[in-house]
């Protein structure tokens, strides 16, 4: 075992001094010695802790302390680096603290590693089809239908029954290529055929043209509203004005027009009823009294293709509560507000939804100054099965 160095050299001073007697300048020069020694063992012992300090990687607590889940974390020292190595790390060190507060590193554009890819936001799509299959999504033959199953009725709808359910009525004239429309000049008639779309609920109108107002009208009709009104004009039915609500109310106007309708029954026997006795009066409770007149709805221009558009091919043809664009309208106050309707279907009189019916509407002829007016009951026959052939 040999002695520090600075010992060493205290030996040998001190035993120099007996023979030279020069022991108080010698023994400062060992003591110079001596300390010189000294912070070299220092500055060896610090690069020893430099070599052997934990990871910064490391937990702080300790090389051994427990995890959340109370399991240990095993510590692993990283191999001892050389003195000149440590200090080149701790130069690099400070080098790049201050790049990030500066904004000057020279790794900060760096492209940095390509990470998986990430599922992208938003609602799971369905798995794509087996590879080994041949057929397109949606499909499962060839020429097959995708998985949406198109509604098929069981048998003919109302609207296709009703096409079929009646003959021409004879002597007519048919004023509607696709519709079920005819007139009689002679008679003074209207001729539209149809089929019963509602038996409760809320009321604003008696009839309406198919694929529009079902939802609140108790016949749907198989012709146009527009086409109704020629019709009208043909037999010379005068109309008069709709609704108007400003500055005050003020009744629709026009020609009183009688509608009948009629159909058959379960057992195949023919009915004929006055319209009104489907519908319900609520103030009075009984059917309804009021009269329709030709109002004769109008038109509107459309701003963008300037073409004009008849009022009430959308709905409204034959009305219990008053519109303005109304083809028939009761000649009294009767309000369209959900709240205040004042008709309803009279069900007790109705038969079954989708029965195929033929209206027949009849201009009442005016009163006049004569002393001989005719009679109602004179021009207006009441409608018979012959008006209403079945097809055989």
């Amino acid at each position: 075992m040999h002695p520090p160095p600075g010992i060493s050299h205290i030996l040998v001073i001190s035993v120099l001094s007996i023979h030279m007697k020069t022991r108080p300048l010698l023994m400062l020069l060992g003591l110079v010695l001596l300390a010189a020694g000294c912070g070299k063992r220092d500055s060896e012992s610090k690069v020893g802790r430099l070599d052997t300090a934990p990871s910064a990687t490391q937990n702080a607590t300790g090389p051994d302390s427990p995890r959340e889940d109370g399991s240990a974390e095993q510590s692993v020292k990283p191999p001892a680096a050389a003195p000149d190595q440590a200090v080149k790390a701790d130069q690099a060190a400070e080098t790049e603290r201050g790049d990030l507060q500066t904004g000057d590193s020279t790794t900060a554009d760096a492209p940095l590693e390509s990470s998986p890819a990430e599922p992208a936001s938003g609602p799971m799509l369905p798995p794509p089809p087996d590879g080994n299959s041949d057929q397109p999504s949606g499909k499962t033959d060839e020429g097959a239908e995708d998985d949406l199953t198109k509604f098929v009725p069981e048998g003919p709808i109302a609207e296709e029954r009703a096409r079929k359910a009646f003959l021409q009525p004879p002597g007519s004239t048919s004023l509607s290529k696709d519709g079920r429309l005819w007139i009689d000049a002679k008679r003074k008639r209207v001729y539209v055929d149809g089929y019963v779309a509602l038996t409760h609920g809320p009321l604003e109108m008696f009839a309406c043209p198919v694929g529009t107002k079902e939802h609140e009208s108790i016949v749907a009709v198989l012709a146009k509203s527009r086409e109704v009104h020629a019709a009208l004009l043909a037999i010379e039915a005068t109309p008069g004005a709709p609704v108007r609500f400003r500055p005050e109310f003020v009744p629709p106007s026009g020609q009183i027009i009688r509608v009948w309708v009629c159909w058959y029954d379960s057992a195949n026997q023919f009915h004929v009823v006055d319209a009104r006795q489907w519908i319900q009066d609520l103030e009075t409770e009984k059917s309804m009294t009021a009269e329709w007149v030709f109002a004769g709805s109008g038109f509107w221009q459309d701003p963008d293709d300037k073409r004009e558009y008849y009022q009430a091919d959308s709905g409204d043809m034959i009305c219990v509560s008053n519109f303005s664009s109304a083809m028939l309208d009761v000649a009294i106050s009767s309000s369209a507000d959900a709240d205040l309707l004042r008709f309803v279907p009279f069900e007790s009189k109705i038969p079954d939804r989708s029965t195929s019916v033929r209206l027949v509407l009849t201009p009442v002829p005016a009163e006049t100054d004569s002393q001989n007016p005719p009679k109602e009951s004179d021009v207006l026959d009441l409608p018979t099965a012959g008006d209403v052939p079945q097809k055989k």
